[in-house]
């Protein structure tokens, strides 16, 4: 699978929503404005990838192993951290920056998964 400048165009999209819930997360003293921020954000970027995968006819199964992916790390920290933030006595200021720890592994797996697709399609 050739890297399309969809996925760049995504990725970038996905990298400037985590520096805007970073920039949030500093600003604002509640972080759950900024998480429901990001899980929005990752969302509507999810959702436009689709449409364009499949706009593009391109194999909507890498897609979905990618989501799968990264989903695993992802969704039940955040799960977790909005959790402690309504129902929990807050975070701590350790825990306050879980996400990023969490997001970046998360991008490099789907681009680990594109990669190796690469690899085996041309072998």
């Amino acid at each position: 699978m050739k890297i399309e400048i969809e996925d760049i165009v995504f990725g970038s999209l996905a990298l400037i929503s985590i520096i805007i819930w970073f920039l949030s997360l500093l600003i604002f003293e509640y972080p759950l404005i900024s998480i429901v921020f990001l899980w929005a954000s990752m969302i509507l970027i999810s959702l436009l990838y689709i449409y364009f995968y499949k706009k593009n006819n391109r194999n909507i199964r890498i897609l979905r192993l990618r989501f799968v992916v990264s989903g695993i790390p992802i969704y039940p920290t955040m799960i977790y951290y909005v959790y402690k933030l309504v129902f929990g006595n807050g975070l701590s200021e350790d825990q306050k920056f879980l996400p990023i720890f969490i997001l970046f592994p998360a991008l490099i797996l789907n681009g680990v998964i594109l990669y190796v697709y690469e690899i085996r399609r041309k072998n």
